[in-house]
């Protein structure tokens, strides 16, 4: 597992797999594909937290999101 590359602060593009878009279909809150968003925190050196929105199971692989 490589370590995520960015950073709290940055701003960062939402861009999901297959497999994200599939699980956010559950999920009442939502990211949208294309958008741009600031991270607020990186977990575990992997999952990334963006401001505004609040992940069920805490936050979204690094690799869900391309920079600007």
């Amino acid at each position: 597992m490589k370590s995520c590359p960015f950073k709290a602060g940055d701003l960062v593009v939402y861009r999901p797999n297959d497999r994200g878009i599939a699980l956010s279909m559950m999920e009442r809150q939502k990211l949208v594909p294309g958008h741009a968003y600031r991270i607020k925190e990186i977990q575990k050196a992997a999952y990334v937290l963006v401001e505004g929105y609040t992940h069920p199971g805490g936050g979204i692989y690094w690799t869900e999101f391309t920079q600007p």
